[in-house]
């Protein structure tokens, strides 16, 4: 079994813990794009962990790869994977050689461009994921291969150096003795993770050969992709089910399920068309229900109603075969429920998803109302069946299934694994 699970909104769907669930049905799993700005949750028996650049895999799976389409800091991945116990003695962990490095520098750079962007500014999170890519595109970037020569470190740091001088001017790294520093920490790390350096599309396709299953796990949503997300409020990484062909070097076509995480309502982080969203109490409300603050930045997410046209089209690009559901029984305590099912200006429906500004102001969005369901509880084994649901809340499911025509396989409700709801096996 070949699978893809990515988010079909603005990121922070509940992927984590959905390829968590799945994870220990699957020999291999594999995050493909974006860096450390992403951020999964995940709960094991009570502990609660925060993955920014390990697959959310990482917990149950034999083996987990991060792919050649992510951008890595070297320095957070060592962190990250000294604070998961026992993960490099009980699990096979890949770093493909051919994945982009992070350095200080990027973060510097990323926080100079934004400011340099004014108006236009993309709610960024700093992290250096956008000027790594950058470098990516304009072939003067580091790989990870590369930290394990000083000398081609130095060399490239440099080159970037040169390149970007007028917006590092007045930093730190104008400075030739800092940016040596630089060179001798990413060096350092280097050391530190060459045992994890892999060609990790070889191992992925002898893994396939071998006829193990593979997840492969995308990092923010189809509404954040760089070439049919809502440009510029995008990620700087293509987020879409077919990006694991580029990200992981692993043929699409070979991949059997493709499964789209959809929160029960919508939140974003950052700047953009958000054409759905709330404002005052109804927005902090729901904020507060869902805990709706960003894993790696812990900013409160703006929020708002489903937006099924938006999921139409993200369906469509993605080809999805089913969905998983999350944050249901949160959304089933708001004081009432709408979802918008269309698009209207001027009194005629749109055919296609504005994806700007412009686009978005003045839309008349057309919306179907539910009778809340209040608080889903789990029986005293935390175990979750769908008949067991409010009538009211499996309504509103059942219409989601009907107007995207896609079935609904997983309901995610709350943080344990154990509270979720499987119907694929149905």
């Amino acid at each position: 079994m070949i699978c893809v699970v990515l988010g079909l909104q603005f990121g922070d769907e509940g992927k984590g813990k959905v390829t968590d669930f799945l994870s220990d049905r699957f020999d291999v799993v594999v995050r493909f794009n974006g860096g450390g700005n992403a951020g999964h949750t995940v709960v094991d028996e009570g502990k609660t962990y925060k993955f920014h650049l390990l697959p959310s895999g990482s917990l149950r799976a034999s083996t987990v790869v991060l792919g050649n389409g992510m951008v890595i800091d070297p320095a957070a991945l060592i962190k990250e994977m000294e604070g998961v116990e026992n993960l490099t003695t009980r699990t096979r962990v890949v770093i493909s050689k051919m994945a982009h490095v992070v350095t200080p520098i990027h973060k510097t750079l990323d926080s100079k461009e934004e400011q340099l962007r004014g108006r236009l500014s993309i709610g960024t999170t700093a992290q250096g994921i956008g000027p790594t890519y950058e470098d990516k595109y304009a072939r003067t970037g580091i790989r990870m291969m590369d930290l394990l020569d000083r000398d081609i470190i130095r060399d490239k740091i440099e080159t970037i150096y040169r390149m970007k001088e007028k917006l590092l001017e007045d930093t730190i790294y104008s400075s030739a003795a800092e940016r040596e520093k630089v060179v001798e920490e990413l060096y350092q790390t280097g050391r530190k993770l060459g045992a994890f350096l892999e060609y990790s599309e070889d191992l992925i396709y002898n893994e396939y050969r071998k006829g193990s299953s593979i997840i492969f796990e995308g990092a923010q949503g189809t509404m954040l992709d760089i070439d049919f997300g809502m440009y510029p409020y995008v990620t700087s990484s293509n987020a879409l089910s077919g990006a694991l062909s580029l990200g992981a070097g692993f043929p699409f076509r070979k991949v059997n399920t493709v499964m789209g995480v959809v929160k029960a309502y919508v939140s974003r982080v950052g700047a953009g068309p958000f054409p759905t969203e709330l404002t005052g109490a109804a927005a902090d409300h729901l904020r507060d229900l869902g805990h709706e603050y960003g894993t790696t930045t812990g900013r409160p997410r703006r929020v708002g109603w489903l937006d099924l046209p938006m999921l139409k089209y993200a369906i469509r690009l993605n080809d999805v075969d089913t969905i998983a559901l999350t944050k249901l029984d949160t959304l089933g305590q708001m004081n009432e429920i709408n979802v918008c099912t269309a698009y209207y200006r001027d009194g005629k429906p749109l055919d296609h998803i504005p994806r700007t500004l412009s686009e978005s102001s003045g839309l008349d969005l057309r919306f179907r109302s539910f009778e809340p369901w209040g608080k889903i509880e789990p029986d005293n084994d935390g175990i979750m069946n769908y008949e067991d649901l409010p009538e009211s809340a499996r309504n509103y499911v059942e219409f989601i299934e009907k107007e995207l025509g896609v079935k609904v396989g997983l309901i995610s409700m709350g943080e344990s694994r154990k509270s979720t709801i499987d119907r694929m096996k149905h």
